[in-house]
């Protein structure tokens, strides 16, 4: 099986951009200390712009409405179309054992049924690689990030998901979570992505 790993472009990596910021502010505090009349002056306020720039590059979309978080974590579903499936089989979330916070506080604000909407393009903190991840919808409205999808489906699912992003839907399945105290698993249902 052919397992396509996708990346975040480094425009977009916090991790490459936190280290440009601090690239470009070692590089203007060398300038200033250079010998140079006019151009040291000009090159370090150059630079420092341009760092500025990259740090609002980073920050700027925890501030946007309906942004994402360098996660791509949901914070809102208003004005998402929500498709529900008919699930054909049982998975469970991978690296849901970093997430026992989220899993529990949306365990705790949902009387009756859990479900969960499957995000496309998400990732780690500070991790590059894109995965689709599984978040899960409280009785409160709230969204808390579960874990991700196993990498076998991932990609496949992956394609489908961005198509419905694309047009603002999101696909919807049913959860379980295991176990009555930490650490809690959690299963999902999947079946066939609507078109």
């Amino acid at each position: 099986m052919n397992l396509t790993r996708r990346w975040k472009p480094f425009w977009r990596w916090e991790a490459f951009l936190f280290a440009m910021v601090l690239v470009l502010a070692i590089a203007a505090n060398f300038v200033t200390r250079a010998n140079w009349p006019v151009a040291g002056p000009i090159l370090a306020i150059v630079l420092l712009v341009l760092a500025v720039a990259i740090a609002v590059l980073l920050v700027l979309p925890l501030f946007r409405r309906n942004g994402r978080d360098s996660e791509n974590t949901r914070k809102s579903l208003e004005g998402v179309e929500l498709l529900e499936i008919e699930p054909t089989k049982t998975l469970r979330v991978v690296e849901s054992e970093r997430r026992q916070n989220a899993i529990d506080a949306a365990h705790a604000k949902t009387t009756g049924s859990l479900t969960a909407v499957l995000t496309p393009d998400a990732s780690r903190w500070l991790g590059r690689e894109l995965r689709v991840a599984v978040d899960l919808i409280g009785g409160d409205g709230q969204i808390y990030r579960a874990g991700f999808v196993p990498p076998e489906v991932d990609p496949e699912l992956s394609a489908e998901l961005r198509t419905l992003a694309a047009r603002r839907a999101a696909v919807v399945v049913p959860v379980t979570i295991n176990g009555s105290g930490r650490p809690f698993t959690v299963d999902f249902g999947l079946g066939a992505v609507p078109a």
